[in-house]
């Protein structure tokens, strides 16, 4: 009798567990398909202005700081407005701007590198408290090497779906870089989401680690589809000099 008691217990846990897991697919389907929705269906500027600095890492002197223009209407745009320091970061930055206006200005790109089921696997790992407040966070594995695309978590907002943080390890484009590590912050006020602030540290051998961060100074807003701009730029491929 004990022993059946204990096969009954050992069956409704398994059963339980199932039923938990089945629960846990439904739901991220349901948050990837919500989340996808809301990125498709989002405004975003067309015009943003950004303050670039680039850094040795744990290192207080910025090396050089660039102030750009964007215009991300087709074909796409852009301008240097300011430059100050070592003229690296310029390059890079320039680097960085000629890649995503050439996502933007394309919906071919703009789709393959675009937070989607078309090109991660994800998981849904709970929940995350940032700056206070509850986020779905999510696994993302990419379907395929790409330097668009990260392995990393994405924090998404749980009343739009919208992404708060995206962070992870890029596709390294060299044997000079060793790892890259990335982190967009994006916010949705009135409704327009914008890219807030990005971070890119690169490991790269022999020069040792550079950061490269950018914030928006101010933007302009449109109603356009989110994945014309939606792809993570390729950091990775910038951070090293020509």
């Amino acid at each position: 009798m004990g022993m059946r008691i204990i096969l009954a217990m050992v069956l409704g846990l398994t059963v339980t567990l199932a039923r938990g897991s089945s629960n846990s697919e439904s739901d991220l389907t349901s948050i990837v398909q919500k989340m996808e929705r809301a990125q498709a269906e989002v405004s975003i500027p067309n015009h943003v202005k950004r303050d670039y600095r680039l850094s040795r890492v744990n290192s207080a002197k910025v090396d050089s700081e660039v102030i750009a223009v964007i215009d991300f209407r087709a074909p796409g745009k852009y301008s240097i407005e300011k430059r100050s320091g070592s003229s690296m970061g310029t390059q890079v930055v320039k680097r960085i701007l000629e890649q995503e206006v050439g996502i933007g200005a394309s919906s071919q790109k703009s789709r393959s590198a675009a937070v989607t089921r078309e090109n991660y696997l994800f998981s849904y790992l709970g929940e995350a408290v940032l700056d206070g407040q509850s986020y779905y966070l999510l696994r993302l594995v990419p379907r395929r090497k790409q330097p668009e695309l990260i392995t990393g978590q994405a924090w998404v907002d749980k009343q739009s779906f919208l992404i708060r943080r995206l962070a992870g390890m890029a596709k390294s484009p060299s044997i000079w870089v060793k790892k890259i590590h990335v982190q967009f912050d994006f916010d949705s006020p009135k409704g327009v989401w914008v890219l807030n602030n990005m971070e890119a540290v690169a490991d790269v051998r022999f020069l040792g680690a550079r950061k490269l961060t950018s914030h928006v100074m101010n933007y302009e807003a449109a109603s356009v589809v989110a994945d014309k701009i939606g792809a993570v730029p390729p950091i990775a491929a910038v951070l090293l000099p020509k």
